[in-house]
């Protein structure tokens, strides 16, 4: 463990190639949509815009109730999935007006932030079986909600920056919804031709939301741009501050979030090895600022995965403490034999002859021991 920590915190001198691995995005009903009105990326400076009528005609979402509003926001995201997947023109600013509350709630308040990613957990197989044909890119969406958040906070941006960074990240992907299912879900390599329709999906998605009424143009470059890498690597061959801040962010996110995705076909990595994966071999791809802030927003022992303690009791991670990653709140479920026990509370911070051996996913527990 003590060299993992160094080499996330040491990432200076690892270079190496790039390559992108995504594919997905989200949303709601209906014909056009409203302004949209935004202030900028700590970069380049220009006018944009972000959905007017923010808090007119909206249906109250309880974000108390986390399980309803993740229920809400999934519905919205299906729903423009298959809008997309038809073309058909839809309203996106009931999107931004259910996430525009959670936002304000979460930077202020990191217990709602751990509640809501302790759930996303907890209810990523219904997310996935929502749609057979778009519940992995329904998964992704989600994911890349938390992510966006999380990083958003860790790089201290305002709350209008972080909703567009939102908006960017989840919708990023929008138009594979209308690439056909047999080159989205592929298994094996993609030809020439399907890498192709690929790259062509990123600027239709574009077009498609542009039809749909979004146009903030920040969020709209980051998602045409989300693809290109600091060392000039990607589709369009843009380099280093060339690339919009936004899309920085959304590419590194976009790209870790498929390492860690969920696919029935292989072995998802661990957020750690995800990292570590990044630094070794695709370092010189990513913003250095952003790679760092990603390190420190993503816990070596995410809430909702599975941990076996040195006590050989296994359970699930329920908190965080920001300054000791380390060292989790857990909800012990079963003994080293994978038997259940009665559900009992361990804060690591103090239990301090305690401590983490083993990381694993739900689906790993059978193998675990």
């Amino acid at each position: 463990m003590p060299k993992y920590i160094d080499l996330l915190r040491n990432h200076s001198n690892a270079e190496n190639k790039t390559d992108g691995t995504e594919e997905l995005p989200l949303g709601d009903e209906r014909k056009h949509a409203d302004d949209k009105k935004e202030k900028t990326p700590m970069a380049p400076k220009k006018k944009s815009r972000k959905p007017t009528k923010s808090t007119k005609n909206t249906k109250n979402v309880d974000i108390s109730d986390p399980d309803a509003w993740l229920t809400q926001c999934a519905r919205i995201m299906l729903s423009l999935l298959k809008a997309s997947s038809k073309r058909r023109v839809v309203r996106i600013n009931k999107l931004w007006r259910h996430l525009k509350p959670q936002i304000e709630v979460a930077v202020h308040e990191h217990s709602q932030l751990s509640t809501l990613e302790l759930k996303l957990s907890e209810n990523t197989q219904q997310i996935r079986d929502m749609s057979e044909e778009f519940g992995g890119m329904l998964e992704k969406s989600m994911n890349m909600l938390l992510l966006s958040i999380k990083i958003g906070l860790q790089l201290r941006m305002p709350n209008d920056q972080i909703l567009s960074l939102l908006l960017a990240a989840m919708l990023h992907h929008v138009g594979l919804a209308q690439v056909s299912v047999a080159i989205r879900q592929k298994s094996v390599a993609l030809t020439r031709e399907e890498r192709q329709i690929i790259r062509e999906a990123m600027h239709n998605g574009v077009t498609y939301l542009r039809d749909c009424g979004l146009d903030d143009e920040d969020t709209l470059n980051a998602i045409e741009q989300s693809q290109e890498r600091m060392d000039g690597s990607g589709p369009i061959g843009l380099k280093g501050p060339d690339i919009g801040y936004l899309a920085r962010i959304v590419g590194i996110l976009s790209f870790f979030e498929a390492m860690i995705h969920y696919r029935p076909y292989r072995q998802r990595m661990l957020p750690r090895e995800a990292i570590r994966e990044i630094i070794i071999h695709h370092k010189a791809s990513f913003d250095t600022a952003i790679l760092k802030a990603l390190i420190d927003a993503v816990s070596l022992y995410p809430i909702g995965t599975y941990v076996q303690l040195n006590s050989g009791d296994i359970g699930q991670v329920i908190h965080v403490h920001p300054r000791l990653p380390l060292r989790p709140t857990v909800m012990l479920r079963m003994d080293r034999h994978q038997h259940p026990i009665a559900p009992r509370e361990i804060d690591l911070q103090v239990q301090t002859t305690l401590q983490v051996e083993k990381c694993m996913y739900p689906e790993d527990l059978e193998h675990a021991v």
